[in-house]
């Protein structure tokens, strides 16, 4: 990371951090960083150089699947203390405080080259059979480190409050849609 004013590309993915490990093996997920601020969002580089999807045609059963979706909620939950559960084949679910929380983090998270969708106050994040522990499952808990802190300690309360209004602005005028389409059906039977 250069910090003496030299010309970096900032579409080029960050350097990774090393992985820090419990005296039991396991990545404590809560120390991989100095700080969080260190990954910082605003202007850096996305973690990925290429988009990581999920794998929705992935066996949830088989043990590469399992462990990847255990150790991303694992990692999750020690990096943004935010509930972690299954999704559909390829994906898991993070719970957050709002709507508007969830559509920001999703949005912020794409950014990183790390596939992820909202609806509610949910955002999905991707998991795969073959996600290994320094590749994949890493450069998802990192986005989510990186865009839930800059979310609690950098985005501004009335940017916050804006999204809330754009998420319920946007499910009205879909309702509306949806009426107005129910409508025009009708009318023209």
């Amino acid at each position: 990371m250069h910090h003496d004013g030299e010309n970096t590309d900032k579409r080029a993915p960050m350097a990774a951090a090393p992985m820090k490990y419990a005296e039991d093996g396991s990545v404590v997920w809560g120390e991989m960083w100095d700080s969080f601020c260190a990954l910082a969002l605003d202007g850096g580089p996305p973690h990925r150089a290429t988009l990581l999807e999920g794998d929705p045609a992935g066996d949830p059963d088989s043990d590469g699947y399992r462990f990847a979706a255990a150790e991303i909620a694992r990692g999750v939950v020690a990096v943004s203390g935010l509930p972690v559960t299954s999704a559909a084949t390829g994906w898991l679910a993070i719970g957050c405080y709002s709507a508007g929380m969830a559509h920001w983090l999703a949005e912020a998270i794409v950014e990183e080259n790390v596939a992820a969708r909202a609806q509610g106050a949910q955002f999905f994040v991707p998991v795969g059979a073959a996600y290994t522990l320094t590749g994949e499952i890493k450069s998802v808990i990192t986005a989510v480190a990186k865009t839930t802190h800059y979310w609690r300690e950098h985005l501004p309360q009335e940017v916050k409050q804006a999204l809330e209004w754009q998420v319920r602005l946007d499910g009205l005028r879909q309702r509306v849609t949806g009426w107005l389409g129910r409508g025009a059906g009708a009318v023209g039977a």
